[in-house]
C-alpha cells in the first residue's frame, strides 16, 4: 500500500516537486540539475522516473523497496527518493517514454528489478 500510495501521489508533477522539497539538501540539487539537463522541471523529472518506476518494477523490486521503508518516519519520501536515487545513477539513460525529444528508451524490465535496486 505504501508503494502504491508513494506512485499514485508522486505519479503527479506538483506532488512530485512538492515532495522533493521536503526531502531537500544536496539530492534535491542533484535532480534539479538532472532535471534541467533534459529540460524538464523538478516536478517532471520525478513523476517521470515514478511512472517508469511502476511500469517496470517487478514483484520483487517492490518487495524490497517495501522492506526498506516499512516502518520509516516518512516511507513515502523514503521510498521515493530511494527510487529516484536509482534513476540518478543511471541519469544518463533516463528517458521519458512520453516525450519523444528524449533518448531512445533504455530502462527496460531489467532496470528495476535490477539487483542494485534491491540491495
Amino acid at each position: 500500500m505504501l508503494i502504491a500510495d508513494m506512485i499514485h501521489s508522486c505519479s503527479n508533477e506538483k506532488i512530485a516537486q512538492a515532495a522533493l522539497a521536503c526531502i531537500g539538501g544536496r539530492f534535491s540539487e542533484r535532480v534539479h540539475v538532472a532535471a534541467a539537463r533534459h529540460g524538464v522541471s523538478t516536478g517532471r523529472f520525478v513523476s517521470i522516473v515514478v511512472r517508469s518506476f511502476a511500469r517496470r518494477a517487478t514483484e520483487d523490486t517492490l518487495a524490497s523497496l517495501h522492506r526498506k521503508i516499512v516502518g520509516a518516519d516518512a516511507p513515502l519520501l523514503q521510498g521515493l527518493q530511494h527510487v529516484v536515487e536509482y534513476a540518478l545513477g543511471e541519469e544518463s539513460q533516463f528517458v521519458d517514454d512520453e516525450l519523444p525529444a528524449f533518448e531512445p528508451a533504455l530502462y527496460g524490465a531489467s532496470v528495476w528489478g535490477s539487483p542494485l535496486l534491491l540491495q
